[in-house]
């Protein structure tokens, strides 16, 4: 550990004043990133432009860094060129817009992030301290807009589904690239970040809040392990609570939950959240046995939802025939790309969550905190949220999840 120490030192020695300069501009960049992600309307961009600057200060450093680490990329490579493969043609075939294939296609920078974490060598602490700050703003914006009477907080994503999936993406950020020593305000953050979920009304990123708990609770010892099952057993404690306080269960949507299951079992449920979901991974089902080799065409999966006879006049379901896509991940790219886009999806998430493993077998200590085990946390989030969300049908999360795993994946190669 020493040796990689005086190695990193060695090198930092060594950076021409040019280098150093597009470092910091890159560490700047990744504070933005996870800090105006959703606390702000500007979202990825003041990173991307920070990026670039980055990478025009000094191009070389990317190409000296695949000559290093590029045999480390090729299956994250490999991943990407066949999902862009799979949603060209499906683009081309089905003559759908462009607009449909980009939010997939910004899987293209993985790799590009990657390099260059892994070549200019920011310092994530960057990365942890923008979490932090991501964090609180975006509990003051959902607090703020709760004030003001919106049902459910939404930050500035326009949709409070895609806002509290991406405030369980940054809670990972905080707790697993949290330097040593930091522990009280990565808590206090990710406190404001579980209170901004619960504002923004959304069930379905809770079991991903309970695998970033669980997780840190296996890996963490001390003081951490015991603020992990404090925090756990609060939270608990809170949503038994919170069955009996009116107002919080109303907004919690939990009442309503319990009473959708029930209405599902008895085969009487045709307008709520629950029983909605639930006729969308059927007509996915169906929509992939029909059309198993290239599905009904990429961001076309509203064509087979207003086609349902619920769609059909002179009463149809208003919310139900506006849903665009099927709620679900892997459902949504099967009928949508057919077996092709099962595939693709399926990489997405397996082969990174495999080189995360395989970064975190390579560790040689610190594993509580390493970016190798926050990549895996990170895939497992996305994973559990896309149960119940397409995540790559939303810009902002799927970009975010292009340049978080790269730029961990980047890191992780540094710290094995």
């Amino acid at each position: 550990m020493s040796g990689s120490f005086l190695a990193i030192n060695a090198a930092f020695e060594g950076e021409s004043p040019r280098q150093r300069y597009a470092r910091r501009v890159l560490e700047i960049g990744l504070f933005c990133l996870p800090a105006l992600l959703i606390s702000t309307p500007w979202g990825l961009n003041p990173f991307t432009a920070f990026a670039l600057i980055a990478f025009a200060l000094t191009p070389g450093r990317i190409v000296q860094a695949w000559r290093q680490v590029g045999r480390e990329l090729r299956w994250l490579v490999a991943m990407v060129l066949v999902v862009v493969a799979v949603v060209v043609y499906s683009k081309l075939h089905f003559e759908v817009r462009w607009r449909e294939a980009d939010n997939r296609m910004r899987l293209l920078t993985l790799p590009f992030f990657a390099l260059m974490v892994y070549a200019y060598r920011p310092s994530r602490r960057w990365l942890w301290a923008g979490a932090l700050v991501g964090l609180a703003g975006a509990f003051g914006v959902a607090l703020y807009q709760f004030g003001e009477g919106v049902e459910r907080a939404f930050g500035w994503t326009a949709n409070a589904i895609v806002f509290a999936d991406a405030l369980i993406a940054l809670i990972v950020v905080a707790v697993f690239t949290r330097p040593p020593g930091e522990l009280l305000w990565t808590t206090l953050a990710c406190a404001l970040g579980v209170g901004a979920v619960a504002l923004s009304g959304s069930r379905g990123v809770w079991p991903g809040l309970a695998i970033v708990l669980i997780v840190g609770l296996i890996v963490s010892g001390g003081r951490a392990r015991k603020l992990s099952w404090t925090v756990l057993m609060t939270l608990a404690v809170g949503l038994a609570v919170s069955w009996w306080i009116g107002p919080l269960a109303q907004h919690m949507r939990i009442h309503e939950l319990v009473s959708d299951m029930d209405r599902v079992q008895k085969g009487n449920d045709h307008e709520s959240s629950l029983g909605a979901r639930m006729t969308l991974l059927e007509l996915a089902g169906d929509t992939f046995v029909e059309h198993p080799l290239a599905g009904v065409g990429l961001g076309s999966f509203d064509k087979v939802v207003r086609a349902t006879p619920q769609c059909a006049p002179p009463a149809p379901r208003e919310g139900f025939c506006k849903l665009g896509h099927a709620h679900s991940d892997v459902p949504e790219w099967a009928a949508t790309m057919g077996v092709p886009g099962l595939i693709a999806i399926l990489g997405i998430y397996l082969v990174p969550l495999a080189l995360f493993a395989r970064r975190l077998r390579a560790a040689p200590g610190g594993a509580s905190r390493s970016t190798a085990l926050g990549g895996l946390v990170l895939v497992l989030v996305y994973i559990v949220c896309g149960l119940t969300q397409s995540m790559f049908a939303h810009q902002l999360v799927a970009s975010f999840y292009a340049v978080m795993i790269g730029a961990m994946y980047g890191f992780a190669l540094r710290e094995s």
